[in-house]
């Protein structure tokens, strides 16, 4: 009787070893899939460093020459919304 209970323990044991080998490598392989991805993503990541690395001394010619624009097409709508009011009062006129 001892015996068949070594010999049961034993087995149990070594399916316990068993259990945990599979499940490990199974977390290995899963780990290795996140590495990759990472990599991936790393990569990406200097790839858009690299990219735009240049922006920074350009923003303020950048800067200067939008808010020329934005001076530039404020004066072209208040010349559209003169010109909108005059053909306002054309229409007016030509609809009577």
């Amino acid at each position: 009787m001892v015996l068949l209970l070594t010999v049961l323990s034993g087995l149990a044991g070594a399916l316990l070893l068993v259990v945990l080998a599979v499940g490990l490598l199974r977390i290995l392989r899963a780990l290795t899939s996140i590495r990759e991805s990472l990599s991936k993503i790393a990569m990406g990541v200097r790839a858009i460093d690299s990219e735009t690395a240049p922006l920074p001394k350009h923003l303020g010619r950048l800067n200067d020459t939008l808010t020329t624009l934005g001076g530039g097409l404020g004066t072209v709508n208040s010349h559209l919304k003169a010109a909108g009011e005059k053909l306002e009062r054309v229409g007016g006129v030509l609809r009577k």
